[in-house]
Formats: C-alpha cells, structure tokens, sequence
C-alpha cells in the first residue's frame, strides 16, 4: 500500500496566522489567513418568449391586420413542427465508445470539475451539521432604505438558500431607522430647536427618544409611526421572500413557505424599562420573555419567522430596541448561532493589518473591556455599533448561544461566512481548545488506549508504552480530555536537520467525537504551538485520510520535500 506525503508549506497556504478564524467544534476552519471568494450561485433568467410572442400577436390583432395575423399563426405552427422534428435525434448517429478511443485529458477533467466541485465538497459538512439548528439574525433598519434594496434582496435570498439548506431561522427587524426618516419628514419644519436635538443624536435610537420626550404629542406621533411600520415591513418582507420562492433558480413558488411574519406582542411580551442609554423614555421596553413554544412550531413547521421590535405594556406602544430582542431570542430558543450584519466594519489587527477571523469569548470580552475604558476608540456610530455588538453576543454565547457573527450584508457574504472553510466577517465562540494540553507521562495509557483500534487496522504505526511517554515527556504529544477521558491526540516531531519543519503524527479523535468539527479543532490547536515555535510548515504521512487533510489547507507533496533524516527511514512498503 503506497503511502502518501502531505505537506503544508507557508509559501502556498500558511500553517497559521495571528488573528486568524481557528476552527470551531460546530464551524470546520483553518487558521489560513488567506480569504476565499464569495461562492458562485447560478441563478436562472426568466423564459420571456412566450410573453414577446404574445405581445407581437397582441399588437398585430389590434392593428386590425387579420390577414398577416392568420399567416403568423401558419408560420408559428410551421416553426413549431420544424423545431420539434429538428430536436428529435437521429439514433443512427449514436454510439458507445470504448476507453481507448475516448479518454479526457488532464485540461478536460479540470474543465469538468472546476471549482465548484472542491467548493461543493467543503461546504457538505456545514449543511449536515447546521440541518434543523436554529439562528437568529438581526437585520438593521438601513438596509429598508431605498438605497439598499439590491442588498437587502441579496440578502434575503442567501437566507432563503440557508432555509432550503435546513436552517431555521429566525429574523428580527430594525424599525429605528424607518421611523427616524418619518419623524424628520413628518414633524414641523419650524421646530428649528427639535431639528437641531434630533439630528445631533449619535445614534437613531436616540434622536426618536429625545423627539419623544419633547411632549406628548411627539410620543404619540412616534407610535403612530411605529405601528404604521410595523405593518409596512411585515409586508415588504412577506413579498419579498414571495419574489424570491417564485424564481424558476429557487424551484419554483412552493420551494419556500410563505414568509411569516408575526406582530411582536404575540411572540414577545414586554414591560417598561427606565435604564436604557438614551434616558428615562416611556417609549421603549424590555423584553419580558420570549414564546419559545410558538416560534419553535413555526419553525419545525418549515416557516420562517420574523419578530418585529414592538410590544404593548401598559396599554401603551413600545418599542424594543431590536439588537437586545435578537439577543434575547437566541438565548430563549438557545440558537445555534445569532448574526449581526455590520455595514462593513471589521474588526482588525492593528499590528498585522489583518481581519481577525476569530475571537474566543475571552478574548472578545477583553476586547470589550479595553475599549470601555478607551472610548475615543469607539468614537463614530460604527464603531459603537461594533461594541454593542460585542456586548450582546457576549451575553448570548454565556447563556448558551454557541457562536456569534458579525457579517457583512453583501450578498454570498453569508453563505460564504456559513458554508466555507475560510467565512467572510468575524466569529465569537467559547473557548474552543477547552481540554486540550501538552501531555504528560500519566496520558500515554489513555492514549495507546486510543490508538490501539487504529494500529490493528494498520492505519497507524506500533507504537510502545516507553515511546509514548518519551514523546509525552520530549513535549512532542498532545492531548485532549473530557471527563477524564481521552477523546483525541497528536503529536508535533522537530528535526535538526531542518529546524523550520515539523512532522505531524499520531493524530487521532474518538469516534464517538467524529463528525462534529473535533478534528478540526485539534488540528488547529496544534498549527496554533506551531506557529508560536516559529515553524515554517508542516507535513504527515497518510494512506488513508489524504482528502480530510488537503480540505484543511494540506497539499500532495513528493518525499523529496521531507528533512533528510525523515528520508533516510521513510517506508516505501506502506
């Protein structure tokens, strides 16, 4: 049995970048800092010539030219008859050709598989894991503006994939926006001192709050305005996602459930709130709890559900501020992930230049705690946007909210974030390397435990107790434990002769743990040690899980790439 050599080389795809996406147990993603493009979505251009051919016959008929009407209707026939006959093919032209005699070159096969096929590969695992899981996604009152309806469209329809692919998802809708817009258009043009408060605002949330608190005349006009687009963006919504389930690309009108969208107070019941930012208002609310009851049947229901922001206490109009209600509903329905789209803000290494791809929930809330007691750094609304952000996911990953995302709206920005190795925006997660350490000499019995399936399948080498816990005490082994129990290993061998390569061996995860993004976090941990060891590359030797490791980032390679020493005992029998 050949055995094969792969190799990870810094020069083609880096074993690890600082600030880099690491891969998660739910999300598979290596620590490349390289970005993938946007995926390719076909999409299909409607049949119009029916509808122009009808048009023609239309304008003819009403020319009054009976004659030229009746002879277009003979040489449509006469058309018709001849394409039917011309798609008929002719069976003495076909035939079976023998291997030899048609065989596709190495430029056919590319053609042929393109890269769709490795894209189409990579993006399987994330549709089984994510198939009936729950997200939540906050969409931003700016994207309702006229300027931005491409966008929204675009967006909607990545969505609309997502619940084709089995996601149930759950949207909450900004209103602030549409409502300030109306508030500026609607209210008195000679209130000079209204117009100066309001727009000084920093945020639209607060320039509603501070006209609402004016008179109560002002409070009234906002609950008015408030109802007015509850209503509107429920049925733009619900028409959009119509458009979108009627393409001939989507499948056609029954592909996708009518949109769903619930008034708030049926979903969410809410109280007053006096501690919010933008001061003591009676306008705004908090939210009360979430039914969870409901929504869940909705959405096993294959519908997909809207929460729009505004709720009645008190017998009066609320307005939820719609980020805290997005956060609240992912912990009550304990969401697989919650997304904030941005409006193209990116969180960055200031040293590096680089996006950062990831951040552990340590690490975002530090980050939180730094530009708290920085604030010029949150300077601007789209920075404050940012830590707003931060905050909620970080309330919503401690409550059980697995990973939060801040993405761009860009249409396939999702999908991309979603369904690829790299993503496209930012993820927060727990801790994703909990139990996994250096091992020590006490590990080597949990670990030859491990190993031992796989050695008698000859898919690893023997290997002995004493030279376990010589890797174990050399630092070279790593493992990881739950429970006290072992559910994965690897180790990292250096060499002398080439002190920038490392082999990577021994790497094995429990079968109860495969399937679920265990392997590649391990994988991870340990490209993380490498790159702070300063490694240049890596490499391993397989014979049977080539494909799993080139989808993380690993290359064929030829032995001749190997240390010397490594080549001077490689097993050409294997």
């Amino acid at each position: 049995m050949m055995q094969m050599t792969a190799a990870r080389v810094s020069a083609g795809a880096k074993i690890a970048t600082v600030g880099a996406k690491p891969a998660s147990a739910g999300q598979i993603r290596p620590t490349s800092n390289f970005s993938r493009p946007a995926p390719t979505w076909f999409h299909t251009l409607p049949f119009v010539f029916r509808r122009i051919a009808g048009v023609l016959v239309a304008g003819i008929v009403t020319r009054g030219h009976a004659r030229r009407c009746r002879l277009m209707r003979r040489r449509v026939a006469l058309g018709r008859s001849e394409i039917s006959a011309a798609m008929q093919l002719d069976p003495t032209r076909l035939g079976i050709s023998s291997s030899d005699e048609f065989s596709p070159n190495a430029e056919t096969n590319s053609r042929l598989q393109g890269s769709w096929l490795s894209l189409f590969r990579g993006s399987a695992p994330y549709v089984a894991m994510f198939r009936r899981t729950v997200m939540v996604f906050h969409v931003p009152g700016h994207l309702m503006d006229a300027s931005c309806c491409e966008t929204l469209a675009g967006l909607m329809g990545d969505i609309a994939i997502c619940t084709l692919l089995g996601i149930r998802p759950v949207l909450v809708l900004s209103l602030e926006h549409q409502v300030l817009r109306r508030v500026l258009t609607e209210k008195d043009s000679e209130d000079v001192s209204a117009q100066n408060e309001v727009t000084s605002c920093a945020t639209p949330l607060e320039a509603i709050c501070a006209f609402a608190g004016k008179s109560e005349r002002n409070a009234d006009t906002v609950r008015r305005l408030l109802k007015q687009e509850a209503g509107l963006v429920c049925a733009e919504m619900e028409g959009l996602f119509r458009r979108l389930a009627a393409r001939p690309g989507m499948g056609g009108a029954d592909a996708i459930p009518s949109f769903s969208v619930f008034a708030s107070s049926q979903l969410v019941s809410c109280a007053p709130r006096r501690d919010h930012a933008c001061g003591n208002s009676q306008l705004l609310a908090r939210v009360q709890a979430v039914d969870v009851a409901q929504i869940s049947r909705r959405l096993a229901g294959q519908e997909v559900v809207c929460i729009i922001p505004v709720g009645t206490s008190m017998r009066e109009i609320r307005y939820l501020p719609s980020e805290e209600l997005a956060a609240e509903a992912a912990k009550a329905l304990n969401a697989t992930k919650l997304v904030f789209f941005t409006r193209g803000q990116k969180i960055v290494d200031k040293v590096r230049g680089n996006v950062v791809s990831t951040l552990q929930l340590r690490d975002a809330a530090e980050l939180v705690q730094h530009l708290a007691q920085h604030p010029l750094e949150i300077a601007g609304e789209q920075r404050r946007e940012i830590y707003c952000y931060l905050n909620l996911l970080l309330g919503a990953l401690r409550k059980g909210t697995r990973r939060g995302h801040l993405i761009d709206p860009t249409p396939g920005a999702l999908l991309q974030e979603l369904y690829t190795v790299d993503g496209s925006g930012t993820m927060v997660s727990c801790d994703l390397y909990d139990g996994i350490k250096l091992a020590d000499s006490g590990d080597a019995p949990g670990i030859l435990q491990l190993i031992e399936p796989l050695v008698k399948r000859g898919l690893l080498k023997q290997r002995s107790n004493y030279e376990v816990e010589c890797a174990c005490n050399n630092r070279e082994m790593f493992v990881w434990k739950r429970d006290d129990e072992t559910i994965g290993c690897a180790s990292l061998q250096c060499f002398e002769d080439d002190p920038d390569v490392a082999e990577l061996g021994c790497f094995v995860v429990s079968p109860k743990c495969r399937g679920k993004g265990h392997g590649a976090v391990l994988l991870s941990y340990v490209e993380q040690v490498a790159l702070l060891a300063g490694l240049r590359s890596l490499f391993l030797l397989t014979t049977q899980t080539m494909q799993w490791f080139e989808e993380h980032g690993f290359k064929a390679a030829t032995v001749k790439v190997l240390p010397a020493s490594k080549q001077h005992g490689y097993d050409f029998g294997r």
